[in-house]
């Protein structure tokens, strides 16, 4: 397992060293759960807005989208604990047609 030194603040490192005192574990311990929980964060992160990019590409490609107003309502309607009709998708064009 490879070293890595770290550079702190004297205010971080004694941060550090009081939550890793209170949680009765190492200021080692404590940073590596830190950085693994940071990395977990930006991952899930990364993977979200690549998932949104696709289905955004998806969306272009296809002309289709749900209208969001429907959407809502639909939610709303299931949180309710009715059994509404679910939305159909529909053209781009017609959803981004201003109302009458």
């Amino acid at each position: 397992m490879p070293t890595v030194s770290v550079k702190l603040p004297d205010a971080t490192k004694a941060r550090i060293d009081r939550v890793a005192a209170s949680k009765g574990t190492s200021a080692h311990a404590l940073m590596v759960e830190a950085i693994e929980t940071k990395l977990d964060s930006e991952e899930k992160h990364d993977a979200f807005v690549e998932a949104a990019l696709r289905s955004r590409d998806d969306m272009l490609a296809s002309g289709k989208a749900y209208d969001g107003d429907e959407v809502l309502a639909y939610a709303r309607a299931r949180l309710r604990g009715e059994k509404p009709v679910r939305p159909r998708l529909k053209s781009i064009k017609t959803l981004l047609k201003p109302p009458k």
